[in-house]
């Protein structure tokens, strides 16, 4: 009797799992697809270009779309001269010829650019745009068996969406100046009443950033995973951002334009 009674359990453990893998795919949808590994990329840097391809050939498949999510970017500087290769707020190390370097960066749908940060290298041609294809969405699934605690992430590429922002910031930049806009109020320093100005609070969520250079170089603006191509003198681009709660650093990622001034913090409540 005993036996027969834990067989029974075998069986409705078995049943339950068949029927939670059945939930499971239900939740995801025909259209999802679980990301276990990186989409790989090969960046071929040189004066002054990049050429990026689907394998490890410079010669290879040329790669304008990538689907979102875990993209790893396999850089290599083929020129004459140093290089970088920045996309959606992150960057490679300066790399002198020959020298290699991946960057693992997360994708979100719409559009990635990416540049070389050194020097006018950007304004030169060595600046381009990567569509990226549906919405990345992560779920997290703990399950306690015996008192042991597993814990399970997966990335899905989900299809697009177009989310509209909740609030639009107008940016402009010049030599060596990132303005946003602002807000007074007084405040007592010393026993007396103070103006002080500071940068405009906004609430976390979507976030459209209008970034317009005046400027008489070249200038990008990074926020976030969000990055504009380097932008001419007189030139305009919109760049839509998901920001959450906190202070969240902005800059002009050129090399040492920051240090000159070209940076900020943006508060997001």
């Amino acid at each position: 009797m005993r036996r027969f009674f834990i067989v029974l359990l075998a069986c409705f453990a078995v049943a339950g799992t068949a029927v939670a893998g059945f939930s499971f795919a239900g939740v995801l949808g025909p259209q999802s697809a679980n990301r276990t590994t990186a989409t790989e990329v090969w960046v071929w840097a040189q004066e002054y270009s990049f050429n990026l391809t689907s394998t490890n050939v410079q010669t290879g498949p040329a790669v304008t779309s990538v689907p979102a999510g875990p993209v790893t970017f396999h850089v290599k500087n083929v020129g004459t001269i140093e290089h970088d290769f920045s996309i959606s707020g992150q960057k490679t190390p300066t790399l002198n010829p020959g020298d290699t370097f991946d960057l693992t960066v997360t994708l979100q749908g719409g559009q990635a650019n990416y540049a070389c940060t050194i020097g006018e290298h950007a304004t030169l041609g060595m600046v381009g745009t990567l569509n990226v294809t549906g919405q990345v969405q992560t779920t997290t699934q703990v399950i306690t068996t015996n008192g042991t605690t597993i814990t399970t992430t997966q990335t899905q590429t989900q299809p697009t969406t177009v989310p509209k922002p909740t609030t639009t910031v107008k940016v402009t930049e010049k030599e060596w100046k990132i303005t946003l806009p602002t807000v007074t109020k007084k405040v007592k320093k010393n026993g007396k009443l103070v103006t002080v100005t500071s940068i405009k609070p906004i609430k976390r969520g979507l976030i459209r950033f209008v970034v317009t250079n005046k400027g008489k170089l070249g200038h990008n603006f990074v926020i976030g995973t969000g990055q504009t191509t380097v932008l001419k003198p007189g030139q305009s681009q919109a760049i839509n951002v998901l920001l959450g709660k906190g202070s969240k650093k902005f800059e002009c990622s050129i090399t040492g334009h920051a240090k000159l001034g070209m940076r900020g913090t943006l508060p997001v409540t």
